[in-house]
């Protein structure tokens, strides 16, 4: 608590000293109330004052109301007050104080000699009357609530005991030595300069803190995520020998949780960054450069940057996360992981069955011995018919002998699997084609019988079919389009239904379908077909100039400007397109399109085509397209069919993706093979090296 010691002349001094605040009445009035103590005084207030004490306890910066404006603000008022007025203060006399000739009360009143009043009293003399004084009453602000918890101090907290925890050192590297470490590895792994300095910068801009060693030099429990995916990449198809070929010996010795040098700390953490972010990169497609292996193979690759992923490995705080981490960079479609098991299932089966032939399934001399030569010639047989042959087919096909020679459901579906497995058209009727293979006791009974009568190269087609699971993009797109060539199919997926399938024409051997990915952008109905280049060197103009007739027959339209000649065939019945084309433009000018040769779907084999992709029912594949977002239905689509263009964007682009897999897992767990049209198989495998 202050004491504030107030004598004459020293409170006009501090009355002056506060003028500018314009609180120093309130400050006067409001200390000997609160304070709990009256001013000392003198009885007469002629008399010299005495000094007294006024109590101050600390208030918080006190603020006056708006109406009471500073005194400097009102110079006119001061102006017009005589300077020998005093103030009296319960009785002390205040000389040289001015009082606003606004504020004083005109009501002239005697001083009382009573008890002091609660409120703010200021005594001046009246101007007729040395014995009369006017008393002028001024209201001050409440006072605020003192908030005593202000002046209570919690006393320090008890801080337990902290064990001091081993700060990481840095790595003893900078970007120069840190490239000449990793540019050996890079070269053996062959995999791009620009890797290394990624994974340079990412270091340099942590400061050069590790990210697998920990404080006292050995590996970091996290570590071990990494090292257990790249050790275990071969059950995502990737050859986990490369990428641990990268890593030092005294890896090893970290993962004995044994401390290492300063000097082999930072080849193992080095090391091991570069396996981990080539593993990312080998799991999104950076094994190959599809377009070396063929001008047909030019899928846009999304390979994660090196300091990328260590950037996501660096957010993982245990071992599994960085697992899990590392395992996400592989595709996340159905397709790939139904690849993925079926490889798992075929490396834990065991080598060899003795019941079953390296050939066919059951052994071939005994089949002679009970089957007479040319044992089903005869008509064609379909199911539900009697016939004679019937009780020699089920001994062909390994079925047990029934009575009776029905052609019943049991054998109808083992002639199904015999034609799956002999590329045959899986309908169950037996026509000649069909006749000829079961009386060829070589050719296998089921598409497991045939996986192994060949050479064993399924788990080698198997990873290369995986592997070009990963030049899809990770999101294949809400709605798209997607096209297996080997099976001359396409369907339209939407939110992970398929809503729409259809048979394809596919690109001849000679003139593959590229492989690819893009969105379509608009149809056309009615389109005009101006014919390719390389379409109208090898086909077209040797006809022309073999037959003057041949244009008018086809409708063709020739155009001649100079020694370049241009063709279209204009829309209508004959046009090679068909009633309408769907347009994803890209650089192999290939698209999906209808076609007047509707009778080609009828083949099983349908790669009859220049690269284009024909679809079988064109205007249902547009209704799907259209109806939702256009309210266009196939009726009102095919009302369009005329001669004269009519094009037709999409509201929103639709991914198509023209994919390749000669391996894939049906709807039954079976896995299914294609041929492989174009020999993208062959080129992968050995590319691989499988």
């Amino acid at each position: 608590m202050r004491r504030l010691r107030l004598v004459p002349g020293g409170a006009s001094a501090f009355i002056r000293n506060f003028r500018t605040s314009g609180v120093s009445l309130a400050v006067l009035v409001l200390t000997s109330t609160i304070g709990g103590t009256a001013l000392a005084t003198s009885p007469d207030a002629e008399s010299t004052p005495q000094a007294f004490a006024l109590p101050l306890p600390e208030i918080p910066p006190f603020a006056m109301p708006p109406a009471a404006a500073p005194m400097e603000s009102q110079p006119k008022a001061f102006a017009e007050q005589p300077r020998d007025e005093f103030l009296v203060v319960r009785g002390v006399e205040i000389p040289g104080f001015a009082m606003p000739s606004e504020i004083v009360a005109a009501e002239p009143v005697k001083e009382a000699a009573s008890e002091p009043s609660k409120s703010a009293a200021l005594a001046v003399p009246a101007p007729e009357s040395a014995g009369t004084v006017l008393r002028v009453e001024i209201e001050t602000p409440p006072i605020p609530a003192l908030n005593l918890s202000m002046l209570q101090v919690d006393p320090p907290a008890i801080l337990a005991p902290s064990v001091a925890q081993p700060s990481v050192v840095a790595l003893d590297l900078d970007a120069e030595r840190a490239q000449a470490i990793l540019e050996p590895l890079r070269a053996k792994l062959k995999i791009r300069a620009a890797v290394v300095e990624q994974i340079a910068a990412f270091y340099a801009a942590r400061a050069w803190q590790p990210l697998w060693i920990d404080a006292e030099g050995k590996l970091a429990p996290k570590a071990q995520g990494a090292l257990e995916a790249i050790a275990k990449a071969g059950d995502e198809g990737l050859d986990s020998a490369r990428l641990l070929a990268v890593l030092p010996v005294s890896l090893g010795e970290a993962s004995g949780r044994a401390s290492l040098s300063a000097e082999r700390r930072n080849e193992a953490e080095l090391a091991l960054s570069l396996a981990a972010s080539t593993y990312a990169q080998d799991a999104r497609g950076g094994r190959l450069e599809p377009n070396r292996l063929s001008s047909m193979l030019t899928p846009a690759l999304s390979l994660p940057q090196a300091g990328d992923v260590l950037e996501a490995l660096a957010k993982a705080e245990a071992a599994g996360d960085v697992r899990k981490a590392l395992l996400a960079f592989n595709p996340p479609h159905a397709g790939y992981r139904a690849l993925r098991d079926a490889l798992a299932k075929l490396r834990a089966e065991p080598k060899g069955d003795p019941d079953i032939t390296a050939s066919t399934g059951p052994n071939p001399a005994a089949l002679r011995a009970s089957l007479p030569p040319n044992f089903m010639n005869g008509a064609g047989l379909n199911p539900g018919q009697e016939d004679a042959r019937v009780p020699l087919m089920r001994v062909r096909l390994g079925l047990p002998a029934t009575e009776g020679i029905t052609y019943d459901a049991a054998l109808a579906e083992a002639v199904r699997e015999f034609q799956r497995a002999n590329n045959l058209k899986p309908d169950g009727r037996v026509t000649p084609r069909t006749r000829t293979l079961l009386e060829d006791l070589e050719a296998p009974l089921t598409r497991i019988h045939k996986a192994k009568a060949a050479p064993d190269d399924r788990i080698a087609t198997i990873i290369a079919n995986m592997e070009r699971w990963r030049w899809l993009p990770p999101e294949l797109g809400r709605t798209h389009i997607f096209v297996n060539i080997p099976d001359f199919r396409l369907e339209m997926m939407d939110e992970g239904a398929r809503i729409f399938e259809t048979r394809v024409i596919v690109g001849k051997p000679e003139r593959q379908t590229p492989i690819f990915s893009d969105q379509m952008e608009f149809l056309v109905v009615n389109p005009s077909w101006f014919i390719p280049p390389t379409i109208l060197r090898k086909d077209v103009l040797p006809k022309l100039a073999a037959d003057p007739g041949y244009a008018a027959r086809m409708g063709y339209e020739v155009t001649r400007r100079g020694n370049s000649i241009s063709v279209r065939q204009p829309p209508g019945n004959r046009n090679a397109l068909g009633h309408v084309k769907f347009m994803f433009p890209n650089e192999h000018a290939v698209y999906l399109h209808d076609t007047p040769g509707r009778h080609l779907f009828r083949a099983d084999t349908r790669a009859f085509s220049s690269g284009c992709v024909r679809v079988e029912g064109p205007f249902q594949l547009a209704e799907h397209l259209l109806l939702k977002s256009q309210g266009l239905n196939e009726r009102q689509l095919r009302a369009m069919v005329g001669s004269s263009e009519r094009t037709i964007r999409l509201n929103e682009k639709v991914p198509v993706h023209l994919a390749y897999f000669t391996y894939q897992v049906d709807a039954n767990g079976v896995l299914v093979r294609k041929p492989d049209l174009y020999g993208h198989d062959a080129r992968i495998r050995r590319a691989l090296s499988l």
